[in-house]
């Protein structure tokens, strides 16, 4: 039974306390302590104020949880109150409500499951081709100890890229001294400063010339530089923040024809309406705004940090995209990525408004000159069940599951012609499954199917989020 607070313990315990955070990991089903609700709770009637407080505290926080692709619920476990909280494929962190005060004073966290030595390494591992999505929600009090303040910086820079190439030409009144008048021509300078000097050919001229918007290059200059003096106080997290820097370099030069001007509020408001809006638009000034109000940033704000999530199956595939980039760059070949629309196969249905599914798309293609190798990632805990479990102890679901994924990628292997085929289904897995792997030589499975005079070689294999080049070197033997 829980101590009887006192009316001050109460009022103080209303206070935002930093420790007030949940925690679970992408594809779980958790049941978490509701101790940060019955805290505030008299003793006499604490299961019964808990369960309404847990209630109004999924209503207040429903379409947050929703961003996550959380699913809450109340549950009552026969002695105690849980907060029961599934979630899908994403990660990410998102403040939440209190029932009391109404404030968020919580905080929620989702992890992968496989574990990863954070999404700083993963992102600089993949190339950026994967970017957390930064919620429009208020500020974390507790992010910036999960997530390096520069993977904001890899966000924003990239934001920030993207406005640079939509940056609208207009008219703008230029004044020049020319050698030919132009526009409106400022007769009194030319009189009483230019004559007596001997400059006859020395014009003062008013007139309007169609260029970049010069307004918000200045703003965007001034954030870029701002990102750069952040990551250069962080150059020992590592060479990803070196090549960050070299992509703000490069941006800068890009708009170092407009001096760097920090904006106000008003400025902020006047792009805003002043400029046609689009995605690009809109995303970069908000980026710049963040920048100006130093959220997220290395020693130049508060602490907090920007609620964030990301989807791991698109994570996963992009990670395995770089791993065989590597393997490629030693062995040779041409790669082409699904991500990038390269590996589209239309499917043509007869009659076309009755087909369902319109193409097939495998996420990565390798061409040698008589070798294709065809490889879908796949973010499921499938090689863990299958090294702790034989094929006819694990559940139904789960065989169900994975007997489509070979389908899948069997029909893949329909595509190519006359040339000798290979398939390879890559899993997620653990750091610790991967060494044991490596140690009894399990670390690929493989199997021949062959009919008539087409052959096809099938493997099985997991990578975890984290290897050396060594490792993946013995992943070479595939190719």
């Amino acid at each position: 039974m829980a101590k009887k607070q006192t009316a001050d313990e109460w009022a103080k315990g209303l206070q935002a306390n930093h420790s007030d955070v949940l925690e679970l990991h992408d594809n779980q089903t958790a049941y978490l302590s509701t101790e940060f609700l019955s805290k505030h709770v008299d003793a006499r009637n604490e299961d019964k104020i808990t369960a309404k407080l847990g209630q109004q505290f999924l209503n207040l926080n429903r379409n947050t949880l929703n961003k996550l692709d959380l699913v809450p619920e109340i549950y009552y476990s026969g002695d105690s109150l849980k907060l029961k909280l599934q979630s899908h494929t994403c990660v990410g962190a998102i403040p939440l409500l209190s029932p009391i005060t109404h404030k968020y004073e919580y905080s929620l966290i989702i992890t992968p499951r496989f574990g990863w030595q954070g999404i700083g390494p993963i992102l600089s591992t993949t190339g950026w081709k994967i970017l957390p999505n930064i919620l429009n929600l208020p500020q974390l009090k507790i992010s910036e100890r999960r997530v390096p303040p520069w993977v904001l910086s890899s966000v924003i820079l990239g934001r920030l890229e993207e406005l640079i190439k939509q940056l609208d030409r207009r008219f703008e009144m230029d004044e020049l001294h020319r050698t030919k008048p132009k526009g409106k021509v400022d007769w009194a300078d030319y009189a009483q400063k230019q004559v007596p000097k001997g400059k006859f050919l020395n014009f003062k001229c008013r007139y309007p010339e169609l260029q970049e918007n010069r307004e918000l290059k200045s703003v965007v200059h001034f954030a870029l530089n701002k990102q750069r003096q952040s990551l250069a106080t962080q150059r020992d997290a590592g060479v990803h923040v070196l090549q960050l820097i070299d992509l703000c370099n490069h941006l800068i030069q890009k708009v170092a024809d407009c001096p760097p001007r920090q904006p106000n509020n008003l400025q902020i408001d006047y792009l805003q309406s002043s400029l046609l809006q689009g995605d690009a638009i809109e995303r970069g000034l908000q980026a710049i705004v963040w920048t100006t109000e130093n959220k997220g940033l290395a020693g130049l704000g508060d602490l907090s940090g920007l609620p964030w999530k990301m989807n791991m199956e698109e994570l996963f595939e992009s990670y395995v995209e770089s791993v065989i980039e590597k393997i490629v760059q030693q062995t040779g070949g041409t790669l082409k990525s699904g991500r990038n629309r390269e590996t589209v196969v239309p499917i043509s249905w007869d009659p076309p408004f009755l087909g369902s599914q319109g193409s097939l798309v495998p996420d990565l293609v390798v061409e040698k000159e008589d070798v294709v190798h065809i490889i879908d990632a796949k973010y499921k805990d499938h090689w863990e069940d299958l090294n702790t479990e034989s094929w006819y102890n694990i559940g139904d679901t789960i065989r169900e599951r994975h007997r489509n994924d070979l389908l899948q990628i069997l029909a893949y292997a329909s595509l190519p012609e006359d040339k000798e085929i290979r398939c390879s289904l890559m899993y997620p897995c653990k750091k610790g499954t991967w060494k044991s792997l490596i140690e009894r030589d399990r670390h690929v499975h493989t199997a021949e199917i062959s009919r008539g005079n087409r052959h096809i070689q099938l493997n099985l294999s997991a990578i975890p989020f984290s290897m050396s080049d060594t490792e993946i070197d013995i992943l070479q033997k595939l190719f």
